[in-house]
């Protein structure tokens, strides 16, 4: 059993975020360096989290400052797990994650706050599902993997390509209120009944499982069970 050791970045990011104003681009750039590797590893945009769409968003750097500006579009590698940036479309750079510890992403009428959770690992980008001080946590990690089609496999050829796909594997983290977490993938009861195991709110997840018959979960399954034991 892992322990997490606080929720007060939480709270830094939602009160940043909130009260950011404009930065210049430049900044920016200065914290980010050529990504040389995006044409190989692109996969024709399908391994970027927000597809070939490229977003707005704001930057928690690792000083607690804000870095926004509507010139600089982002997006997210999945496979090498790059925090990317763009002002063209055409010369793409990765922000150090050493240099920022949260990204506010804007997409369509949508935000997503992904955080660095340091004491788990140093390149993953967590989303923030839900965040409950003393109460449950939930958060996301979706891990990639490229499937090679047997063309590729074929010509032995380095480069992905058009025929090739991506597979994404969801990986879930419940932080409980005494700071421990766990993780989970879906659809797995027996996984989500064996991280309650000898927890004082066992019964009430036994009580919500059995309540969603025998199809198989999803991840609304997962975020309603969580609000229900924080209610």
């Amino acid at each position: 059993m892992k322990k997490y050791l606080t929720f007060t970045l939480i709270g830094i990011i939602f009160l940043h975020f909130t009260h950011a104003q404009g930065n210049s681009c430049a900044e920016i750039i200065r914290i980010s360096v050529p990504f040389k590797d995006f044409k190989q590893g692109s996969m024709y945009g399908k391994n970027l989290y927000f597809g070939d769409t490229w977003v707005k968003a704001k930057l928690l750097k690792a000083d607690n400052s804000i870095l926004t500006n509507d010139s600089v579009l982002y997006n997210f590698d999945k496979i090498e797990r790059k925090l990317l940036i763009t002002t063209d479309l055409k010369n793409i750079s990765e922000i150090d994650h050493r240099e920022f510890k949260a990204v506010l992403f804007y997409w369509h009428d949508s935000t997503y706050i992904f955080k660095h959770i340091n004491f788990i690992n140093d390149k993953d980008l967590f989303q923030v599902i839900i965040i409950r001080k003393e109460k449950y946590s939930l958060f996301k990690v979706v891990r990639t993997k490229l499937i090679r089609s047997r063309v590729s496999s074929f010509l032995v050829q380095a480069e992905p390509s058009p025929y090739d796909r991506f597979e994404d594997i969801a990986e879930y983290y419940i932080f409980f209120p005494n700071k421990e977490y766990k993780t989970i993938y879906l659809p797995r009861r027996a996984d989500i009944k064996r991280v309650f195991t000898l927890n004082r709110d066992a019964g009430k997840v036994e009580a919500y499982l059995n309540s969603t018959g025998k199809k198989e979960l999803d991840e609304n399954d997962l975020i309603r069970l969580i609000s229900y034991l924080n209610s």
